[in-house]
């Protein structure tokens, strides 16, 4: 489905200021947006420690914030918003891109959005990234963020690069400590002592977990943020199976997906054509793909649907959910632009399971959530904390009475 059209409208003028050590890209902000009715530039820094003077002294509605500068980088002055006075923070980088793991972090420590600098230059257009500009400004504005987020995390690895999951053993031959990745856990391979080189005894025998509830989650851009509220807060035992399906590129999605699960006690995995669900994991698909379930016997396998006139990726996933799980199973729509969900979350509450929108402060992009409000009935409007809720409730068989 295609996105909705930005929607402008704005109560009063945006206060903005720009953070970044080149004088060149805060000179281009200033011309792309020069003649914005909507935004006001209150200030520039040049570098980190600049950066917190002038937030704390102006006050903005929104900051854009280079993460590689001098004297003190962007992520140290991200937390520092966060932990101070939040304001929607715009994370901007030169050497990284969306869907990279430093733009997660970013996400993760805070930042309502993250632009890589690559994708505003000039050659796309000056009018073409006037108006996207605009619109993930104005759209920034609107997110009510709060004061240090992100605590939840500190424990976990920063990084999906170093998140992977490790356990020891010791070689029964000479003793020696062996540190095995996660990766090579009973997939057949043989491992070997580092030291003496004899064969170690690693397999580990994982118990198949049965589908019980299903969370159908519908996302589109903003909607990283929300899934690094809400997934790594669930419990390692959660027995709710999750599947995502974001409205991203598909190998932005194999990134998050890697992400996510090194920040979570949940097992995260990419979601491909023949795969068999089991109950507790978190499953991420992207919305090109047009994946649906189909159930044979007590197994639930993914396959290849073809969407009909009218029927967004949302809608095929969903509905195909419904059909098979009725009131085991619930649906949720957070941040998007696309116009997409309603009609799938009209028939999962016809075979009576539940509908649910995040609420619109939490969304950076509010087009999906509004437009199944307006389409169809849903049976509650949560915050981030409340899907964590729900979750958990339905994992202990509570969810078609007390979830909501």
């Amino acid at each position: 489905m295609k996105p909705q059209a930005p929607d402008y409208s704005i109560d009063k003028r945006i206060r903005l200021v720009v953070v970044d050590d080149s004088e060149l890209f805060r000179k281009f902000i200033n011309e792309l947006l020069a003649e914005s009715t909507a935004i006001t530039i209150v200030g520039e820094a040049v570098n980190g420690k600049e950066a917190v003077d002038l937030v704390g002294s102006t006050e903005p509605d929104v900051v854009m914030l280079d993460m590689e500068m001098p004297i003190m980088d962007g992520m140290d002055v991200l937390q520092h918003i966060m932990d101070e006075d939040p304001v929607p923070v715009i994370m901007v980088s030169g050497l990284s891109r969306e869907g990279s793991a430093r733009s997660y972090d970013a996400l993760k420590y805070g930042a309502v959005d993250f632009i890589g600098k690559d994708a505003l230059h000039p050659r796309r257009g000056v009018e073409q990234l006037r108006k996207e500009l605009l619109y993930r400004i104005i759209c920034a504005s609107k997110v009510q963020v709060k004061k240090r987020m992100i605590k939840q995390y500190e424990h976990l690895p920063s990084t999906a690069e170093n998140g992977n999951r490790e356990r020891v053993i010791f070689c029964e031959d000479c003793g020696a400590r062996n540190v095995i990745e996660a990766e090579h856990n009973g997939n057949g391979s043989e491992i070997r002592c580092a030291q003496c080189g004899d064969l170690l005894d690693a397999v580990v025998i994982t118990k198949y977990r049965r589908v019980n509830t299903v969370g159908a989650i519908g996302v589109g851009h903003g909607g990283c943020v929300n899934l690094l509220h809400i997934i790594p807060q669930l419990p390692e035992d959660c027995s709710t199976t999750l599947i995502v399906v974001m409205h991203e590129p598909e190998a932005n999605v194999d990134l998050f997906a890697r992400y996510l699960n090194a920040v979570s006690s949940v097992k995260v995995l990419r979601l491909v054509e023949g795969m068999n669900i089991e109950g507790g994991n978190c499953y991420l698909a992207a919305s090109r793909e047009n994946f649906c379930m189909v159930s044979h016997s007590t197994n639930f396998t993914i396959r290849k649907g073809t969407p009909e006139p009218g029927q967004g990726a949302l809608d095929l996933m969903f509905e195909s959910l419904a059909g098979i799980l009725r009131n085991r199973l619930f649906a949720i729509a957070l941040s998007g632009q696309q116009l997409d969900g309603d009609k799938g979350i009209a028939l999962v509450r016809r075979h009576h399971g539940h509908g649910v929108v995040l609420n619109a402060a939490s969304c950076l992009c509010k087009e999906l959530g509004e437009n199944i409000l307006k389409k169809c009935i849903i049976d509650r409007i949560v915050t981030e904390d409340d899907c964590v809720d729900l979750v958990c409730r339905f994992q202990s068989g509570n969810g078609n009475n007390q979830a909501m």
